[in-house]
């Protein structure tokens, strides 16, 4: 089992479910409201241990009751945590989930916004450690540009970057990331200027491609996901499930496909891993408790197919 770093975002979610989202104007009335443990990063770190990975998170939360929340929510399943600084007011969230499971997301950055290069030099033991690093864009941009550059120099370690929220990635960067997880919107958006919309979602790729990422992921929700490389481009379906709410299946997704890698699968094999772990989360409340651990994992399937034997 190789160890998995995690650079990025510690958020408290507040949650509403509602049954239609608001128009321009329009006061509604939520069906129900909680507050949850989010973030891109933490979600991922917290997906990412709970199925199994030995993980590390960096980043900073508030000097606040949430920060301490995100901080307990984390080591209670298994990840490190020591490299967590507390500053300022934790990051938050805003969050609307529709009677489908879609969801609208409103983002404060808080202390995400306070990560500093010396934090990550303070955390690069750590790092040296690191087979695979994920990124995403919730913090930064010259921290990430700093943290894919450094890591750039380990020997060993891969950078997967979550190009989540999209905004344009520098091309000296963007050769230096291993692995680019994007969903539909986000690799849109770094091709547009260059690719037509008409072109589909091959020429897409294909441009990433050409500016020297090694591997390229495409998340499409029900329909499943994308890889691609410069030798193979394979699509792998989704699982049918009755979707309670997508919060957080793109953060499970990129937790398993990490522990997945960790643990020496290929990249077909941890796309199809972490497909039925997105599978699970959607078909559950909120983003961190509705990720499976790994128990619940194979629980789940196991029962899936006793269901389908039993047909």
């Amino acid at each position: 089992m190789r160890k998995i770093s995690i650079v990025g975002s510690l958020n408290i979610d507040f949650i509403s479910n509602v049954f239609d989202f608001p128009k321009v104007g329009e006061t509604i009335r939520a069906m129900d409201f909680h507050i949850s443990p989010g973030g891109k990063g933490a979600n991922q770190a917290v997906a990412a241990a709970k199925l199994g990975g030995h993980v590390e998170m960096i980043g900073k939360v508030g000097k606040d009751k949430y920060g301490d929340v995100l901080i307990e929510s984390l080591a209670k399943v298994g990840v490190k945590t020591q490299n967590i600084k507390k500053e300022g007011d934790t990051g938050k969230t805003f969050i609307n989930v529709n009677h489908k499971g879609d969801n609208t997301i409103t983002y404060v950055p808080g202390a995400n916004e306070e990560i500093t290069k010396e934090d990550i030099n303070a955390s690069l033991p750590d790092l040296r450690e690191s087979s695979y690093l994920l990124l995403q864009q919730e913090i930064q941009e010259e921290i990430v540009e700093d943290v894919i550059d450094l890591a750039s120099g380990l020997n060993g370690c891969k950078v997967i970057l979550n190009a989540a929220p999209a905004r344009v990635i520098n091309d000296k960067i963007i050769r230096e990331v291993h692995t680019l997880i994007v969903n539909e919107v986000e690799l849109e958006f770094l091709s547009k200027d260059y690719v037509s919309e008409e072109q589909g979602l091959v020429s897409k790729v294909n441009y990433l491609l050409n500016k020297g990422i090694k591997k390229v992921i495409i998340t499409l929700g029900d329909k499943g996901a994308v890889f691609a490389s410069s030798s193979e481009y394979k699509h792998i379906p989704a699982l049918t499930v009755s979707a309670t709410d997508t919060t957080g299946a793109g953060d499970t997704f990129i937790g398993a496909y990490a522990v997945a890698k960790s643990e020496g699968l290929n990249d077909i094999e941890a796309i199809e891993f972490a497909v039925k772990a997105s599978a699970i989360a959607v078909t559950k409340h909120g983003a961190q408790p509705a990720i499976p651990t790994r128990k619940e994992f194979k629980a789940f399937f196991k029962e899936k197919e006793e269901s389908s034997f039993n047909r």
